[in-house]
C-alpha cells in the first residue's frame, strides 16, 4: 500500500501466468482489488472476478469507463463485496467521498457490468451472517428487489462457475431454497425470517429453533 491506495502485488507478466495456468486446470480466478491500476490490470490478465473494485487512487477515486467496457466485453463479474454496515461508511471515508464510491457502483451497473451480491466476511465488523443487510445497500443504489435477489442467488452461481448446479428453481437444479416468512421482493429484510433451510432437498431447521 502506498499513500492508502493498495498497490498490485504481481507484475503484468505473473498474473498472465497466473491466470493462463489456472483456466488450464479449469479453475476460475478471482482478484481482490481496490486501486484502478490494479483492477486495471487483472482485467488485462482476464480473471473471472474482481472483489471490491472501488477504483482508488492517490488522488481519490480514478473510475476508468474504457476498463468498465473490458469488463463488460470480456464478461468479467464483479463483487462490490458490501459490508454489512455499509450504513457507517461515511464515519471512515467522509460522506462526499462515501457517497462517491457508491455511484460509482452504481455507474458500474448502468454500464452493463454484470454485479454479484456478497460481503467480506472474516474481516472486523463483516461476519457470515451478514449478507441481508449487505442487500441493503443495493435497494439504496435504487436497483430493484428482483434483480438484487438474482445478484444473490443466480448470478452468484453462476460467478462461481455453478450456474449449471444451483441459484435457480428449475428442473435438473439441486433444489438448494430458502423459506421465509414474508415477500423480500416487496421487503429483503424478509429473507432475515428464514424459517427453514434445503439444501440438495433436504430440510434444515435454522440455529436457535
Amino acid at each position: 500500500m502506498r499513500g492508502g491506495v493498495p498497490q498490485s502485488q504481481f507484475t503484468a507478466e505473473e498474473l498472465a501466468a497466473l491466470v493462463d495456468e489456472a483456466h488450464k486446470a479449469g479453475v476460475p480466478v478471482a482478484a481482490h482489488a481496490h486501486g484502478a491500476d490494479g483492477i486495471a490490470a487483472a482485467v488485462e490478465a482476464d480473471v473471472d472476478t474482481i472483489e471490491h473494485c472501488t477504483w482508488m487512487s492517490s488522488d481519490g477515486l480514478d473510475f476508468r469507463p474504457d476498463v468498465v467496457q473490458q469488463i463488460v466485453t470480456k464478461g468479467i463479474t464483479v463483487c462490490p463485496a458490501v459490508s454489512p454496515h455499509w450504513q457507517m461508511l461515511p464515519r471512515f471515508f467522509g460522506e462526499e467521498r462515501t457517497n462517491a464510491m457508491f455511484d460509482l457502483v452504481r455507474e458500474m451497473a448502468e454500464a452493463g457490468v454484470r454485479l454479484v451480491a456478497g460481503t467480506d466476511a472474516g474481516v472486523q465488523r463483516a461476519g457470515f451472517d451478514g449478507l441481508v443487510a449487505a442487500l441493503s445497500f443495493y435497494a439504496h443504489l435504487g436497483l430493484a428487489n428482483a434483480s438484487i435477489i438474482d445478484m444473490a442467488t443466480s448470478q452468484a452461481a453462476a460467478a462461481l462457475g455453478l450456474g449449471a448446479v444451483t441459484g435457480k428453481i428449475a428442473p435438473g437444479y439441486r433444489a438448494d431454497l430458502l423459506l421465509v416468512d414474508g415477500d423480500p421482493l416487496v421487503d429483503l429484510s424478509a429473507l432475515d425470517g428464514a424459517q427453514a433451510i434445503f439444501a440438495a432437498g433436504l430440510r434444515y431447521e435454522p440455529s436457535g429453533t
